[in-house]
């Protein structure tokens, strides 16, 4: 039996033991994205652009597409590494890998963070377009600041929900 202070010991170690995990899974995976920037970010960020252009079309409006570019009449956007959350994805599943769950939960977690992360960016790239075109003083509030914290909030949201559940399992 352990006594109350080598209980709290170990759940220090735990808890440490998940930040370093947590940091090096982080730099392996932003790493691992930066070598592969061509052959799956750039193709990732298209496929966003694309899917953006194809709901605009569905909802009625005129609309492009040009690489990672997407726009209508009177606004575009060029989407970026940091708009296209694939790095968010990465920092998700970082933090999902780093806590000792089975193998199973953690792709879980991972495959459905990432569908959350996925299609919420995809409602951010629709909804800076139309701010861009109808509210051009708000484009740059809302992409540099209101969009990055709530997106930054929704990954430490989808982990917290993942984990919630995860620990009720247990």
């Amino acid at each position: 039996m352990r006594t109350i202070p080598q209980q709290n010991l170990l759940k220090q170690q735990q808890g440490l033991y998940f930040c370093l995990r947590f940091g090096l899974y982080t730099l392996l995976a932003f790493l691992f994205l930066y070598a592969l920037d061509d052959r799956l970010v750039v193709p990732f960020t298209r496929v966003i652009a694309w899917l953006s252009h194809t709901l605009l079309t569905i909802l009625g409006a005129r609309s492009w597409v040009a690489g990672a570019s997407v726009g209508i009449p009177g606004f575009a956007v060029e989407i970026k590494n940091n708009c296209n959350a694939i790095y968010e994805i990465g920092l998700y599943a970082s933090a999902v890998f780093a806590y000792p769950a089975t193998l199973t939960q953690r792709i879980l977690g991972c495959l459905s963070g990432a569908v959350v992360l996925f299609l919420v960016n995809l409602l951010r790239v629709l909804s800076l377009i139309g701010i861009g075109r109808y509210f051009p003083g708000g484009f740059q509030i809302a992409h540099l600041y209101l969009w990055q914290a709530l997106f930054l909030a929704l990954v430490a949201a989808c982990w917290l929900i993942w984990l919630s559940r995860i620990r009720r399992l247990a």
